[in-house]
C-alpha cells in the first residue's frame, strides 16, 4: 500500500474517533440544561476539526505507539485524537494572533464568532466578541484534549509521564510562537534563528510530541524516545520548510487560505529570509513594500513569488528540506523497530516533502 494511502486510511479511522466522542460528549453536555452556550461550543468545534486537516499528529501519537511495541491498538486509536485538540487549541489562536480570517477553506473560529455578533447582537464590539470567543473556543478544545488523555486506560505511570510531556510540549510550542512573533519586529536576525523558532512551533509539536506521547504510553525508555527525537527533529523543519513554499506557492484551495497570507504578516521564513539575503536593490525595494503589507495586491504577491525564485531562494529552500529528511532517515537505523516500521519511517519522511498541502 502507498503511503498516501494508507495515511487516508489511518485518517479515516481517526476521524471516526473523532465524530464518537463529539456525539458522545454533546449528549452529556444536553442533558444539563444551564450549559446550552458550551453546546454551540462544541458544534462549532466539532465543525472546525472536522472541516479538513491531515490528521498527521494524531497518526504519529499512533505509531509512536506502534514502534515501542504498544498492543493495546484500539485503546491507542481512541486516545490518539488527544493530539489534534491540542492542534486546534494553537490553530484556533494562531489564527487569532495573524489575524486570518479563514482556516481550512471556512472562516476562522473567532471571525466565525464575529459574523455572529455582527448578525445577532446590537450595540457590540463584534471583532472583540469574535476574539473573546476564539480564545474561549480554544482553551475549550485544550481541556478536551487533556481529558482524553487523562481517562485513557492506559497505566497510570504511564498516563502521568504522557500529561508531563504534553505539558513539555505546549511550553515549547508556546516559546516558539512567542519567537515567531519577536522575529516579525527584528530586521537583525539570522536563519540560525529561524530553524530554532521552527524547532519549537513544529518540529517538536508536529513530529517530535506525538510519537514521544504514543511510544510512552506503551512503556517506552528514555533511549528510545532519543532516538525518535533524532529522526524526528529534522524531519520536523522539513515539514515547515514544506509547509512554507506550500503557503506561497501552493493552491487556495488545497491549503483552505488564501495563498501569500505569509507574505501578507511578514513572516519570517526560511523562503521568505533568503529571498531577502539574496536580493538586489531593485528587489529588496519590492519585498521591503510587500513583507507585512496587509493590503498587498495579487500582482504584488506575483512579484514576491518571482523574487523567491529569481534569488534562488525556492530552490535553496527545498534542497534544505530535503537535507534535513535525509539526515532524519540516516537515523532510523538507530531506533530498535521492525523492517515493516523502518519502511513506514522512510515512506513518511520522504511525503513530508513531497505533499503539495
Amino acid at each position: 500500500m502507498k503511503i498516501e494511502d494508507h495515511l487516508v486510511k489511518l485518517k479515516e479511522d481517526i476521524d471516526n474517533e473523532l465524530r464518537e466522542y463529539f456525539e458522545c460528549k454533546i449528549e452529556k453536555i444536553k442533558k444539563k440544561n444551564d450549559l446550552c452556550e458550551l453546546v454551540g461550543m462544541t458544534e462549532n468545534l466539532e465543525k472546525f476539526i472536522l472541516s479538513s486537516g491531515k490528521r498527521i499528529r494524531p497518526i504519529l501519537f499512533y505509531y509512536g505507539y506502534i514502534l515501542a511495541n504498544g498492543k493495546n491498538i484500539k485503546e491507542i486509536l481512541k486516545t490518539s485524537i488527544s493530539i489534534e485538540f491540542i492542534h486546534s487549541y494553537f490553530l484556533i489562536h494562531d489564527d487569532i494572533i495573524d489575524r486570518d480570517d479563514f482556516r481550512h477553506g471556512n472562516f476562522s473560529m473567532h471571525h466565525s464568532y464575529a459574523k455572529k455578533a455582527e448578525e445577532e447582537f446590537k450595540n457590540i464590539d463584534s471583532d472583540h466578541f469574535g476574539i473573546s470567543m476564539g480564545i474561549i473556543v480554544g482553551d475549550l478544545s485544550s481541556a478536551f484534549g487533556y481529558e482524553i488523555l487523562n481517562s485513557s486506560k492506559f497505566k497510570k505511570t504511564l498516563k502521568t509521564k504522557a500529561l508531563s510531556k504534553l505539558d513539555k510540549i505546549i511550553c515549547d510550542t508556546i516559546f516558539g510562537q512567542a519567537l515567531d512573533l519577536n522575529l516579525e519586529q527584528n530586521k537583525n536576525y539570522c536563519i540560525d534563528e529561524i530553524f530554532e523558532m521552527q524547532t519549537c512551533k513544529t518540529a517538536k509539536y508536529t513530529i517530535e510530541g506525538p510519537l514521544h506521547l504514543g511510544a510512552i504510553l506503551a512503556g517506552a525508555d528514555n533511549d528510545f524516545l532519543d532516538s525518535l527525537s533524532k529522526f524526528a527533529i529534522p524531519l520536523g523543519i522539513a515539514f515547515q520548510i514544506q509547509d512554507d513554499i506550500i503557503g506561497v506557492f501552493g493552491d487556495k484551495v488545497k491549503i483552505g487560505k488564501p495563498v501569500g497570507s505569509d507574505i501578507m504578516e511578514g513572516k519570517k521564513t526560511l523562503l521568505l529570509a533568503k529571498a531577502v539575503e539574496n536580493a538586489d536593490d531593485t528587489q529588496k525595494k519590492i519585498l521591503d513594500k510587500s513583507l507585512g503589507n496587509k493590503n498587498i495586491s495579487i500582482k504584488d504577491i506575483d512579484n514576491v513569488k518571482d523574487i523567491i525564485i529569481n534569488t534562488g531562494s525556492l530552490e535553496f529552500s527545498n534542497k534544505k528540506a530535503l537535507e534535513l529528511v535525509e539526515n532524519a532517515k540516516k537515523e532510523i537505523k538507530n531506533i530498535s523497530i521492525s523492517k515493516e516500521n523502518v519502511k513506514f519511517l522512510n515512506n513518511f519522511a520522504d511525503f513530508i516533502v513531497n505533499r503539495g498541502h
